[in-house]
């Protein structure tokens, strides 16, 4: 770097979208990074967001942002069928790079990406912003630390909100599993990665996939759009330390529970409740109790929180604790932040459980 602070540009950022609503905000309530492009397809979109959010340049593709020089960091918030060669343009112009879960569709393109990253010399950071999250990074420590004594068990039920219905023709690509973008790989991903980052990587793994919905409606017009993607996943399996832990995602919302995960030890149980199966975007509330006890809250101590600033909600708080994650990383030369080789293991993960459900069998994960 060229400077103090983390010159970021990002790849993808409007007035209205998602990198408005969550990246942007984030990374202003941190003074160590600076926003300095962004890019979007359409130069009159790009200078309107730099207007708005005071960023010096503002172009209308990825090469210019990725090759100018007050880019430190680059940011990708687009949709997945376009992480790779975006990515792949970051990656030559030798810019750090952020890139947003999942980092390709599909492993085949995420196992390159990661290749040509590694081979660069390059720090990489995989969107895994769950594991940034302080409810993960202290419930991995407490568990670590033997809280629950011996964890025998872990069980999640969460819907994913979409994949019932879908609310513009900007978001039919997540209904069709070629795009990379269904309900596998964001809320049952961003989750998957949390649980295995707490509890340790699946031993074994027995699946069920369905697509019991066939169509569902385009809430903008009213008309029925074809569903092509599962929208059930039950995982079970056991974990390297020996526990159970099984895995249900449903498309759409529940009138009861829409996300309950349970984590049973010898010594007691905590349970984590939500309002979506989002784990990743969604506020949570940490309970616990030692065996025999009633359940009570488990709050999070200060020092797995920001000091001296009130961090927005959701979705601002997943991607602020995540860019705090990064610094750190950057700052000291460590690899907290899952990387693009952290991100290629989720995706073979997917693809254990894919494999498992097409097979009928429970395989191994070694």
């Amino acid at each position: 770097m060229k400077s103090d602070k983390i010159r970021t540009g990002i790849i993808g950022a409007n007035t209205t979208n998602w990198a408005s609503k969550s990246h942007i905000p984030a990374l202003k309530l941190i003074p160590e990074f600076e926003l300095t492009a962004i890019s979007t397809t359409k130069l009159s979109t790009a200078q309107e967001a730099a207007e708005k959010f005071g960023v010096k340049h503002a172009f209308d593709n990825e090469f210019d942002l990725v090759n100018c020089t007050d880019v430190d960091l680059v940011v990708i918030a687009v949709k997945v069928p376009y992480h790779y060669k975006l990515v792949k343009a970051a990656i030559e112009a030798g810019k750090m790079i952020y890139c947003e879960w999942p980092l390709g569709n599909g492993t085949e393109e995420a196992q390159e990406l990661a290749e040509m990253a590694v081979a660069k010399g390059l720090c990489t950071f995989t969107g895994l912003q769950a594991l940034s999250l302080p409810e993960t990074v202290y419930l991995k420590t407490v568990i670590a630390d033997g809280l629950l004594g011996e964890v025998l068990s872990s069980s999640i039920i969460g819907s994913g909100g979409g994949w019932a219905a879908v609310r513009t023709e900007g978001d039919l690509y997540l209904l069709d599993p070629a795009n990379g973008a269904t309900m596998m790989e964001i809320p049952f991903g961003h989750t998957l990665a949390a649980c295995v980052d707490i509890l340790g990587d699946y031993k074994t793994i027995s699946a069920t996939l369905a697509r019991r919905r066939k169509e569902v409606t385009l809430l903008t017009t009213g008309e029925k759009v074809p569903q092509l993607s599962n929208d059930q996943i039950a995982l079970s399996g056991i974990l390297e330390g020996g526990a159970v832990a099984n895995i249900h995602y449903r498309s759409g919302m529940s009138a009861g529970t829409n996300f309950l995960w349970e984590i049973n030890g010898t010594k007691g149980d905590i349970v984590i409740t939500g309002g979506l199966g989002h784990y990743q975007l969604t506020s949570v509330k940490l309970q616990y109790a030692a065996s025999g006890s009633k359940l009570q809250t488990l709050e999070i101590p200060a020092e797995f929180l920001a000091e001296g600033i009130t961090v927005p909600e959701q979705p601002v708080y997943g991607l602020y604790y995540a860019y705090r994650a990064i610094l750190d990383d950057i700052k000291n030369n460590t690899n907290i932040v899952p990387n693009f080789n952290d991100g290629v293991r989720v995706h073979k993960i997917l693809d254990n459980i894919t494999k498992s459900a097409a097979e009928g069998k429970t395989i191994s994960c070694n």
